[in-house]
This record gives structure tokens, sequence and C-alpha cells, in this order.
């Protein structure tokens, strides 16, 4: 890991030579102080005045300024800007961007080729589709049959396999819209990430009516026999199912979806019930995608040397991602996990045929040279713009980091988050929350220790769907005991994150359920060690 930080972590002018800029240098310097968000701004030099300058600024200067000047404010709001590279910030599923992604992504933006149109973007469409045969290759998916699109986040990502199954299920939709023609139900877990459900909303589906959310469970992944029974009550009364949104990797605990037992189940019912849609099923694995570097990683040999419990949970969840070939589309955010510079988004499509679903009529296209238009997927993204700087990132980051590359940083924050959830569990008045799921994300509850001797059973307390005022007053307490330490224990050791749905309740006979709050901490940061860890244990309870 030492030799990755200093070559890929570092904001090294010698290696890279692109932060030798004045502006850049400066701004690296300003933010290797890893104040506490609270202490930043008084440490920043004249740091209140030039805030109060920025909030008072209105209006755009008379005339230019001399070229290379820097100018404060700028580098002020850059310099204050969230320190992702800061080892203790461990809030969410965001890191710090490697240098040669940021080095790439810098070359896309002076190139600035738009991506939405071969005549527009020329060469930097066959770096596009290098790193989808990349990535196909990666997965399992036949590179000559597989396609992709760099896209603005995992949340667009996820709008495209939505609208993969409509069009796919439900032609007519392009023209006429959702509500025209066979009635029909998506369906996503109660585990997945909002945009499952905002997506919906933006295309017009009655969330009340036409969307299935199914359980999850205590791993908090799919429910597979709540999924069955909810898809066999669709096609019972011949109402389509579109799209099954999955999820490999949810952002507070890791909770990891099977999707070859989907994608038997889907072809099973179909042909039992004699339809001829079969639903499309997307991943969203926009968190735990990189895991997919692992897939011929030799598990017995271990030559990174991985220690036995993380290499026995990466190696379970690894068998999982094995079955991400099955997924007609996934997502891929290298902003995440992949150490790349905000936007780096790539859908992945098992059959291009899929995108042609999507296309529009050439006569909307009017401006456009016809013959050009179908050599790219101009007329079936969302987009009309598809800025380069993601692709460039991305691509330059796996060229330099590589397999091996990709490998150790991934293994270095399991081994963390390991190591985290090895102190809690040595903690009173800690409890792990889907311990099981071993992913970088570590959701937990924190307990009173003076009231709550065994956490493990007070959770099995607080699960049971009880509606009654002697249970709701005990897990209120509860949650205002985790919540008031969250507050006053401040930024030590790691900087973690307080979350509503750490995880939740069981199920009432009607199938309602209420959330659990929680703290998380996710561990893709590159520069967190055993001591950050160490010190923020030490105040767990705001002692």
């Amino acid at each position: 890991m030492s030799t990755l930080r200093a070559r890929y972590f570092a904001r090294d002018p010698k290696l890279w030579p692109v932060f030798r800029d004045p502006g850049l240098s400066r701004l690296v310097e300003s933010r290797r102080h890893h104040a506490p968000t609270a202490e930043r701004l008084a440490a920043y030099p004249n740091g209140e005045h030039l805030l109060d300058a920025l909030k008072a600024d209105h209006a755009i200067p008379d005339g230019p300024r001399i070229p290379g000047e820097v100018h404060e404010p700028l580098l002020f709001a850059a310099a204050l800007s969230k320190a992702w590279e800061n080892p203790s910030s461990v809030e969410n599923v965001v890191t710090m961007p490697c240098d040669p992604a940021i080095y790439g992504a810098m070359l896309g933006v002076a190139a600035n080729p738009n991506l939405v149109y071969r005549e527009y973007c020329e060469v930097a469409e066959e770096l596009e589709k290098t790193v989808v045969r990349q990535i196909a290759q990666l997965v399992g998916y036949d590179p000559a049959e597989a396609t992709g699109v760099f896209t603005q986040g995992g949340t667009f990502c996820n709008l495209y396999g939505y609208l993969f199954g409509i069009r796919k299920a439900m032609p007519d939709a392009l023209h006429l819209g959702l509500e025209h023609g066979q009635d029909y139900r998506i369906i996503n877990s109660q585990g997945g990430h909002y945009s499952n459900t905002t997506n919906l909303s933006l295309l017009g589906v009655n969330l009340a009516r036409k969307t299935i959310r199914v359980r999850v469970t205590s791993s908090h992944d799919i429910d597979l026999k709540d999924l069955e029974d909810q898809l066999v009550a669709c096609f019972r009364l011949n109402c389509l199912v579109p799209c099954i949104m999955l999820t490999m990797g949810t952002t507070d605990t890791f909770g990891v979806d099977r999707v070859k037992p989907v994608y038997d189940l889907c072809r099973q019912l179909t042909a039992r019930f004699g339809l001829t849609t079969v639903p499309h099923i997307h991943v969203d694995s926009a968190v735990g995608w990189p895991l997919i570097f692992f897939l011929d990683y030799d598990f017995a040999a271990n030559p990174l040397a991985i220690n036995a419990a993380t290499l026995a949970s990466l190696h379970h969840n690894v068998e999982r991602f094995r079955e991400l070939k099955y997924a007609d589309s996934f997502t891929v955010d290298f902003q995440k996990w992949g150490f790349v510079p905000y936007t780096s988004s790539l859908v992945m499509i098992k059959e291009r045929a899929s995108l042609q679903a999507l296309e529009h009529d050439p006569e909307n296209f009017s401006y456009f040279e016809k013959g050009t238009q179908g050599q790219t997927h101009f007329q079936s993204t969302i987009e009309c713009s598809r800025g380069a700087a993601g692709l460039f990132g991305a691509y330059s980051a796996l060229q330099y980091l590589g397999k091996r590359g990709y490998q150790m940083l991934i293994a270095h924050g399991l081994q963390n988050a390991n190591y985290f959830r090895h102190r809690l569990a040595h903690t009173p008045g800690a409890l792990v929350i889907a311990q099981q799921n071993q992913g970088p994300s570590v959701g937990f509850r924190l307990y009173d220790p003076a009231i709550v001797t065994d956490p493990v059973a007070e959770l099995a307390f607080e699960k049971e769907f009880d509606d009654s005022a002697a249970h709701r007053e005990r897990v209120t307490r509860n949650n205002a005991y985790h919540r008031d330490v969250f507050l006053r224990r401040g930024k030590h050791g790691l900087y973690t994150n307080w979350v509503q749905f750490v995880t939740n309740t069981g199920y009432s006979d009607t199938g309602a359920w209420h959330p659990l709050p929680g703290e998380k901490a996710v561990f893709m940061n590159p520069l967190t060690d055993h001591d950050h860890i160490d010190r923020f244990v030490a105040r767990l309870h705001a002692t």
C-alpha cells in the first residue's frame, strides 16, 4: 500500500507534473493539513473574510484577468470543499480520486469531446468502446455483443435500467406513455438506493399502484421467496413486469443480491405462465462493482497475503459477483470505489439490441447527418450532451492501476472494515448490523452500556414488529442515546455518518415495517489506517 499511495495518491508533481501548476500546488498543500471539518475554515488563512466576500459577490468582473494569476476565491472554494483525501473521511461511498484519474479527466476536459455524437467526439468514442470491452471481459459478458454508455452518475445508470425494461416490454410507451395498454408492475428491493424510487417518479410511474418493493432478509439482500410470490401474483393476473432492480452492494451495510436465482426464476415463471416478455434485470452495482477485479484471483495461493478473515468474506462476496454476468445491464460507478473524479459512471448493457428499444424516430434529429446518426448510441441516449472527463479519468485509472492495483486498494479497505468490526465487537454497547456482509460499509448501533448489557438481544427486541407504546418508547430511548453520542463525539479518528435506515424491524402480517437508525463508516479511503480506527473507538461513547 505504501507504494500505491506514493505513486498514485500523493499528488506528487515529480510523478504527475500537472500538480506543478501554481494553483493546483497551493490547493494540494492546503488540503494536506487534515483539520476536522468544523476547524477547517478557521485554519485557512483569512478564511472567514474570504467566505464573507464569496457570499456577498454578485457581479461578474468588467474586464479580463491576467492569465495564470491565482484567483483567491476560486482557490478558497476548492480548498474548503469536502476533503475526501483526509484519512478520517469514511462517511459514505465516496473516496479521493487517484492521481492518474485526475490527469486523465483533465485531458478529457481539455479536449472537450461530446460523446453523444460521433462527429463531436471522433476518437474519444473509441476510448469509450475500449473501456466497455474491458469491463465486459472482466465481468463475463461477450465483449463483441455488449455495449455501454458513460453517463452522469449512478442514478442515470439505474434510470437507463428501468427504461430498457419498459421500452422492451411496452414498446408503445415511447409514444403513448406508461398508462397505455397492458397493466404492469416494476419491482425493486426495500434495501435499494433511493434512486430506485425517485427514478420511477421521474418516469411518471404511479409509485403507489405500479411498484412493488420486495422485502429484505437479515443480510439486507432481496428476499427471494417474497420476490417469487410477487412475480407469481403478477403473472397470474397477466400483469407485465418490465424490470426488476437488484442491488449488489447496498450503501449502508453492503447487502449483495443474488442474480442467477432471479435470472432462473424469471425464465421459469414466464415459461410456466406462457408469457413472451421476460423482465429486464438491472443491477445497481454502483458501490460493489470493483469486486469483479477478483473474479480470477487465486484465493488458494492468495498472492496479496490478504488476512484470513477478510479473504474468506471476500471469496463469499466474489462468488455472488460472479453472477453479475446474468444481469441484462448493470451500473458501474468509477467515482466511488474506482477512485475517479465526479462524474464517472457507466451503464453496462449485455446485448446491444437493448439500446434499439430506446431509439427515437430519426426525424427528431433533422439537423444531424443521417449517415452518422446510426453509428453511435445517439438516438438512444437520455442526454443531448455527454461529457468525456469521466471516461478519460476511468480509462486512465484502469491503465495505471491495473487489476492488481485495484485488488490491493480493495483489499486494504476490506481489511480496515474487518478491523473496525473487530474493535466494535469488543466494545460494550456496540453492535454491527448485518456483520455477515463483510463489505467496505459498516453500519452499527450503539446502546447505553449502563442499561443494555446484551446488544444482540436488544436489537432482536427492536426488530420485532410491535406498535405498542412500551416497545416504541424503548426503541426511541435507544435511538436518542446513539444520536446524542454521535453528536457529542465530534470528529475524532474517523468521520462517520448518521443514517435513518441502517436496518429495519421485522414485518407485520400486512407487510408493514419500520426503519431503525444508526451510524456507518465506509472504508474506501486508501489513506485510512488502524490508528484512525483506534482513535475513533476510544471515544466511541463520547467519553
